[in-house]
Formats: C-alpha cells, sequence, structure tokens
C-alpha cells in the first residue's frame, strides 16, 4: 500500500514566492483575512508550485500571516509546470467569482448566531443589516428587500498626507498618530483629550477594528508631563483593553467618565423571531411598522400609490407576531441592552513627588473642579432633582426646581455644602449627540454627499431610514460626513476639566473631524491644540470647523 501524501506542509513565510504577475488585487482584503486567520487559524492551506514555491493561491493569506507575523503557514505543493500553475491561479480566482450565495439560506445561519460574533467575518454593517432587517429592536419586523448599497465618490482633498496646517494656535498634523507622536518631545504635553477607534468595526470600517493599543499608550506616557491627564473613549465593551493599555504603559488609572446620550440604538437579535425562522415558520403580520404606515399615509395625502405590499401590509417594515410555541414562549426576549452612554478612561501620569510639587513643578496634576461645575438647572446632572429655596454660604439666594440639579443636596444632606457655582462635577456628563446644525457649522464650501451616500445606502429604502445606519442618513445633502462626531459641550467640559488656568496644551491623535479642536480653541485663554488626523478629507472637515469656530 502506498503511504498517502500529506494534504499540506507547514512552512517558512520566507520560502514561498509571491507570483510576481498576480493580476488579482487583494490589499483592500487583507485586513479582514487577517482578523479572520487571528480569530480562527488557516481554515485552507496556501498553493503553491513545488518546484520553486511560487504561490498559485493565497496570496492574501500570505500577506495576512506576515502582517501577524505568522512565521510557518500550511502550504499545499503541486507539481505544475510553469504554465498550468498560471492557468490554476487564474482560475482559481476567476471561479470564484461565479459563486453566489443563498441569501435565505445565510440570512437563517445568521439569525442563530449572536450579531457581535458575524463582525470580522468579511460583510460590512450594512450587508449585516440587510440580511438580518427582520429583526427590528423595537418590535417584530419583516422589511422589503434593500438594494447594494451606492456609494459615493468624494471630491479630492485639499489636505495631502504628511502636511502639517497651522490652524491659528493650534497645528493639525494629517498623518498616522504614532508616527507624528514619536516626533514630540518628552513630557511637552499638559493633558490629552481623545476620541480614537472603539473597535467595534462601526460600519465595516478597517479603522475601527481595534481600540489604541500599547504602542500608543506607551507615546502617550513619554509626550505627558508628569502628572498629565488623559481622557480616551472607547465602547463599552472594550474600554477594557484600553484601559488595560494605558495600565500597562505606566498611567495611574483614575476614573471612567460616562458621556450619557439615552440615544443609541439597540443592535438586539430577537430571541422569538430568531426561532420561528429556524423551525421554518412563516410569522403572523398583524400590522405596518411605524415607519411603513408613516410612508402609507404620505402617499395617500399625496394622491401617490402606496406602492410594493408585503403579504398585504404597506412596503417597509411590518409587526409580526411568533407562529410557534418556542417563539411565544421566547417572546420579548433580545440579545442587546440599549446603549444609553459611551465611557471614556481617565488616567494620569504618576506624579512627580506630591499633588503641590508637581502642580508648582510642571503646572499639572489637578482637574478643574470649579470650571466644571454643574450650573444649577444644567441638565448635564441629570441626578437627583429636588427643590429648594435657601440662602448659600455667600449669602446669595438661590431657588432650585425640579429639573434642575443641586450641588450634593438631598434628604438629609446639609444645606450648606451648596457652592455658588454649582454641583461638584461628576463622572458623567449628560447632553444629546450632536445637531446636523452643529456637524455641519463652517463646512458649507465642502464638497457635500447625499445623506444616504453618508451612511452608504440606497435612497428611499428601509435602510436608509433604519436609526441603525446612522446620523445623517435621512438628509438631502452632507458636508460634515464624519461618521462619530462628539458633541462640542462635552467636548469643552473635558477638555476644561484637564488643562491648566491658562495656556495649556492639549493633544487629540484622532481628530475626526474636529471637534475637540474646536473646544480648545472656544475655550480661549491661549490654550493650544495638537491635533493629528490620518485621513485628508477629515482634515478639511477639521480646518473649515475651526475657521467657524474661530471666527467667533
Amino acid at each position: 500500500m502506498t503511504k498517502a501524501e500529506p494534504a499540506a506542509k507547514w512552512m517558512s513565510v520566507d520560502d514561498l514566492v509571491p507570483w510576481e504577475q498576480n493580476p488579482r488585487l487583494n490589499d483592500a482584503a487583507v485586513s479582514e483575512v487577517s482578523r479572520s486567520i487571528k480569530r480562527f487559524g488557516f481554515g485552507a492551506p496556501i498553493v503553491a508550485r513545488k518546484a520553486d514555491n511560487m504561490v498559485i493561491a493565497g496570496h492574501t493569506r500570505l500577506k495576512a500571516a506576515r502582517i501577524l507575523g505568522i512565521d510557518r503557514v500550511p502550504v499545499r505543493l503541486l507539481d505544475l509546470d510553469p504554465v498550468d500553475a498560471k492557468l490554476l491561479a487564474l482560475a482559481d480566482n476567476k471561479l470564484n467569482e461565479r459563486a453566489d450565495w443563498d441569501d435565505d439560506q445565510l440570512t437563517e445561519i445568521m439569525r442563530d448566531i449572536d450579531p457581535d460574533a458575524l463582525a470580522g467575518l468579511g460583510w460590512t454593517d450594512e450587508e449585516l443589516q440587510a440580511l438580518l432587517a427582520e429583526d427590528s429592536p423595537e418590535s417584530d419586523t419583516i422589511t422589503e428587500e434593500e438594494p447594494e448599497p451606492d456609494f459615493a465618490i468624494p471630491e479630492e482633498p485639499t489636505t495631502q498626507p504628511g502636511d502639517v496646517l497651522t490652524l491659528g494656535r493650534h497645528t493639525l498634523h494629517c498623518g498616522d498618530c504614532i508616527e507624528v507622536m514619536k516626533g514630540l518631545d518628552d513630557n511637552s504635553i499638559d493633558a490629552i483629550c481623545t476620541d480614537p477607534p472603539y473597535g467595534i468595526g462601526f460600519m465595516g470600517k478597517d479603522w475601527d477594528c481595534a481600540v489604541p493599543g500599547d504602542a500608543f499608550a506607551e507615546q502617550a506616557l513619554r509626550v505627558l508631563k508628569p502628572g498629565g491627564h488623559i481622557i480616551a473613549f472607547a465602547a463599552t465593551r472594550t474600554v477594557h483593553r484600553l484601559t488595560v493599555a494605558l495600565e500597562d504603559a505606566g498611567f495611574d488609572i483614575r476614573d471612567q467618565i460616562a458621556w450619557v446620550q439615552w440615544q443609541g440604538f439597540p443592535k438586539s437579535l430577537n430571541a422569538s423571531m430568531a426561532i420561528d425562522k429556524h423551525l421554518g415558520a412563516e410569522r403572523v403580520v398583524v400590522g405596518p411598522g411605524i415607519n411603513a404606515a408613516a410612508k402609507q399615509r404620505h402617499h395617500e395625502k399625496h394622491g401617490g400609490e402606496s406602492g410594493h405590499t408585503y403579504m398585504g401590509a404597506p412596503a417597509g417594515p411590518v409587526i409580526t407576531a411568533p407562529s410557534t410555541p418556542e417563539a411565544i414562549y421566547w417572546n420579548g426576549y433580545g440579545t442587546a441592552l440599549k446603549p444609553a452612554y459611551e465611557p471614556a478612561v481617565l488616567a494620569r501620569k504618576p506624579l512627580d513627588g506630591t499633588v503641590a510639587n508637581n502642580v508648582l513643578t510642571h503646572g499639572t496634576g489637578g482637574l478643574n473642579i470649579d470650571g466644571c461645575r454643574f450650573a444649577y438647572g444644567d441638565p448635564a446632572w441629570p441626578g437627583p432633582q429636588e427643590e429648594w429655596d435657601v440662602p448659600n454660604p455667600s449669602g446669595e439666594h438661590l431657588h432650585f426646581s425640579t429639573g434642575q440639579g443641586v450641588s450634593g443636596v438631598g434628604r438629609g444632606d446639609s444645606r450648606s455644602t451648596m457652592h455658588k457655582l454649582g454641583r461638584f462635577p461628576a463622572n458623567l456628563y449628560h447632553c444629546p449627540k450632536p445637531s446636523r446644525g452643529e456637524r455641519e457649522a463652517g463646512c458649507d464650501e465642502l464638497g457635500a454627499v447625499s445623506g444616504s451616500d453618508a451612511v452608504n445606502r440606497k435612497p428611499d429604502t428601509a435602510g436608509v431610514n433604519n436609526p441603525r445606519a446612522g446620523a445623517g442618513r435621512t438628509a438631502s445633502t452632507v458636508h460634515n460626513h464624519h461618521p462619530t462626531v462628539k458633541p462640542l459641550k462635552l467636548m469643552e467640559w473635558l477638555a476644561r476639566l484637564i488643562l491648566p488656568p491658562s495656556g495649556g496644551v492639549i493633544l487629540e491623535p484622532f481628530c475626526g473631524s474636529g471637534t475637540t479642536l474646536a473646544a480648545v480653541e472656544r475655550i480661549g485663554e491661549e490654550h493650544q491644540c495638537i491635533a493629528i488626523e490620518m485621513e485628508p478629507k477629515y482634515c478639511d472637515i477639521i480646518k473649515a470647523r475651526w475657521e467657524h469656530h474661530a471666527q467667533r
């Protein structure tokens, strides 16, 4: 009996030779394949020609392995002449294009899996939403089929990679934050306030595949002055990774600040609906969804046709009821809570001696408590409310009614603790997400895209009407198309909290569309922001927003 030849052997990546004439453009897929290999390992070997180790199939996997630092990979060696090797390489890529998906079967598989586990498999957030569109977080709905997204072609940005822009007293670097930070002097920054990637694969974007790690934390520690603070945002399920990176670098973790905005949209898998789908049962349509009903009324009001119908209901989402006993039993169950707040790490570089010595020597180490108090009646404090009409220690007569925050006063508390400037600042801050007007201020001269293009959706579809698609999705035009803009009010409060009384330098390594820089400009008192943003198109937005706020 002839001994069977092994299907693959483990080889050093340095021994493999990529096909120099490879016509397949695969760079865009390398990051996703890297995440897949890191998560699952090698599901298929690289195929190479035995005579010279030239790669026939698996160039993307080979690039991913090198990025991940993997030294040895599984390889299937085939005894082919050069012509057949090239023909197989072409066939391997082209035949893969001929395959298609059974969307019903694919959706059924995906509905049995927690949505979080589907991230990083190659589907964008929009594609997953379309496949899982029956799952409405607020009700059981079925949506019409959505066309493929039509991506806008953005105008060429005026800023170029490597540019360093002077914006008044501020500086904007267009480049990689780690490389730019390496060029900053030791102990030269008073504070860092930043809104980095959350590491949740937002909208399927590669830039959001991970939170900042060790390299960022080490540079942040180096450039900060002793006692300097950093405030960095993350998602509720990834903030621990950012915290550990900062702690491992040498930061003292001081607190966690919550931005309370109440407006997050829950990405919850409807357990009852998943069960009916799993059992092959058809859901009972009990009425049109809110969006569908509104659309129907609009058509009728203007004398138009109602459009397509789905099982007798208007086009768009419809409310359904469970069909099987198992689905009825689990009706009302899902897999996620409404995301009502976003956390930020508050950390401090170790002090040089005592707080007093550090403040006097380096001008850092303290938090601006009085400058960040919640004025009485400021909704930034959403905590216990009372009604008071009493003089405070300074003799001023102050009145507080229901709906207004009181400084540390509750039943049994001493009224003498009240401060004329307001409530002692808490480790949370309540304000809504920025309005479209706030996001767009100053950007009128920039090239615009439609709201649907900004969120990579087809206009007038169920997908673009879904709140999951993102802010601005229904706008006619969008100039500031950055997907994750923080409110100015929030970033002003945070920057003021960690800056010295005057002349402070704050670093924003992930400047996005420039909210932190604009906030520092608005604070005034000669504070300076050193901002870094990798994407030239966003640097243009940063510049436009700064010009608007500098003219105030």
